[in-house]
């Protein structure tokens, strides 16, 4: 059943469209879902007894966070993956980390080591360098030298 305007009985929302934005609200609500439940909601009011002010600056308000919500979303997207491909820069630098203990109540010691690749298998952990000393995740690293000259051996 479509929702349609009270006043001249026009169809705002075909029935398609309605579950469309239905299944939105139920999932998560995104802005076009937003709009369109807005839009039918002030076409559809009691003639008699409209919206209050409160209500719409309140629903209003909403939209506009949910706005902010997704553009921060993609801003956030947007730096873990120049953090990604900045980890590159890290190959063949020399670079510094703590180095967990070995043995069961050992002590970690401070490891420089020279980065021979870096890894992005784990999106949740971010990128992984791998170095003369094993694999350290780039939020390890404690400073970055120059590169890392290899000696030839004689």
């Amino acid at each position: 059943m479509p929702v349609t305007n009270v006043n001249d009985n026009q169809p705002i929302l075909s029935g398609e469209e309605l579950k469309k934005a239905s299944r939105a609200v139920s999932k998560e609500l995104d802005k076009e879902a937003f709009l369109k439940l807005l839009i039918a909601q002030l076409a559809n009011q009691d003639p008699m007894n409209p919206m209050e002010d409160r209500e719409f600056i309140a629903q209003m308000a909403q939209f506009s966070s949910l706005e902010q919500m997704a553009n921060m979303s993609r801003t956030m997207e947007k730096m873990a993956e120049a953090n990604k491909f900045s980890a590159v820069s890290y190959v063949g630098k020399t670079v510094g980390f703590t180095k967990e203990a070995e043995t069961p109540g050992g002590e970690p010691k401070q490891v420089v080591a020279a980065v021979k690749a870096v890894w992005f298998d784990d999106p949740k952990q971010g990128p992984v360098l791998e170095t003369t000393e094993g694999f350290v995740p780039l939020s390890k690293i404690e400073g970055v030298g120059p590169e890392y000259k290899v000696k030839a051996k004689p």
